[in-house]
Formats: C-alpha cells, sequence, structure tokens
C-alpha cells in the first residue's frame, strides 16, 4: 500500500513540474571513468560530452592520466554567485583537475599546474593539445579545464546557472523518490522472503514431526 502512494506521488510531482518535457530536463550527465581519465565521478553538461572525448584522446596520445578532483555540483541557493574558479564547473563545463603517471602517481596536483607545468613534457603536450582543440586552460585557473562558456558570455550566466541549477534540483528531488520506492520494494521482497523461510521452516519442523510419530505407531505395533 506505501508503495502503491508513492508511486502515485512520484507521477504526480512527474508530471507538475515536467519530467517528461525535455526542455525541463535536467542537462548534467555522468560520464563513466576510464583508463585516461579517472578519480571522482565527472559529472557535465551534456554539451560537455565531446570535450570530455577530446580529453581522453590526448591524455592517451600524451601518455597521462587525468584525475578528477570535482565537477558539477548542485548549490544550496541557484542565485548565489559560484564561488571563484568555480563558474564553468555549477553549469557543468568544466572539472578540477590533476595529472597523474601511467602508473597513477601524481605527476602534477594544483601547486604544480600553477607554478610552471610546461617543464615536464607529458604535461606540456596535455595541456597544449587541448588548448587546440577548443578547451580552456589558465595559469590563473591552472586546476581547472572548460569549454569557457562562463567567460564568453558573462551577461547571461547568472540566468544559465539559475536555469541549469533549478532543473537539475527538481532531477535530485525525483531521483531521492525512485530511490525511497525502490528501498521499499527491496524492504518489501525482503520481508517477503523471510515469511517464506519461516514458513518452510515450519513445514519441515511439523514434517518431521509427522515422520517421527508415525516412527513410534510402527515400532508400537513391533512391540505388540
Amino acid at each position: 500500500m506505501q508503495g502503491y502512494i508513492l508511486v502515485v506521488f512520484f507521477f504526480f510531482v512527474a508530471l507538475t513540474e515536467g519530467l517528461f518535457i525535455n526542455r525541463n530536463k535536467c542537462p548534467i550527465k555522468k560520464y563513466t571513468a576510464n583508463k585516461y581519465v579517472m578519480g571522482h565521478t565527472l559529472l557535465g553538461h551534456e554539451d560537455f560530452a565531446k570535450h570530455v572525448k577530446t580529453v581522453e584522446k590526448t591524455a592517451k596520445d600524451c601518455n597521462v592520466h587525468v584525475y578528477v578532483k570535482d565537477s558539477y555540483y548542485q548549490m544550496i541557493d541557484s542565485a548565489a554567485p559560484a564561488s571563484t574558479s568555480d563558474e564553468n564547473l555549477v553549469i557543468g563545463h568544466g572539472f578540477r583537475f590533476e595529472i597523474h603517471d601511467t602508473s597513477n602517481k601524481v605527476l602534477c596536483n594544483a601547486v604544480c599546474l600553477s607554478k610552471n607545468p610546461m617543464g615536464t613534457f607529458q604535461i606540456k603536450c596535455f595541456l597544449e593539445t587541448i588548448q587546440k582543440h577548443g578547451l580552456v586552460w589558465s595559469i590563473y585557473d591552472s586546476d581547472v579545464i572548460s569549454d569557457g562558456t562562463y567567460e564568453s558570455d558573462r551577461r547571461g550566466y547568472q540566468a544559465l546557472k539559475v536555469d541549469i541549477q533549478t532543473k537539475c534540483q527538481k532531477e535530485s528531488f525525483k531521483r531521492q523518490l525512485l530511490r525511497a520506492l525502490r528501498r521499499m520494494n527491496e524492504e518489501e521482497s525482503e520481508e517477503f522472503a523471510g515469511d517464506n523461510q519461516e514458513t518452510e521452516a515450519i513445514n519441515r519442523e511439523e514434517s518431521e514431526s509427522d515422520s517421527q510419530d508415525t516412527t513410534d505407531i510402527v515400532n508400537d505395533e513391533k512391540k505388540k
């Protein structure tokens, strides 16, 4: 009964908040880590996907691994200013990183990237190549790779940030409902399985008891 009520509530929220309308859908996607891009979960705007592929290919060609330190996150207040250097992260158009070697040992962290990272061939290869392919990296924001969305339209940035953050806040709420429903179904399944096991145990005990009674009767008959 609780599951049914939750399902009805979920669909009511989905319909009223536009779950099935593409223009209201959260554009932030989760990108699967691979051999060359690893670390924390990489969350980014769906339009950022092509740039993730560029990062992967460049890391492979330059013989390094890119370790994701941070990416898109949900702000408490979507209208509040984004933290300095997080402007592209909170709209899903960038991520924070460090560079590892092929043994997954740190080759250049945030401190290294802010000083003179071009002194190492592999790092120079990686940073210069991603910039040639349209990505943005700067010594002033040295541990962030982005596509420069914030820098290219600062006037329209606030509206874009609020729009993305608001859509994904609703999406997060719906995911919480789905998880709650899934947990409830799992609990009901476990309870049902437990009841079945208890019933089977009782049946086994009754069967063993009946079998023992039959044996006792046979033995009594033999004695007579």
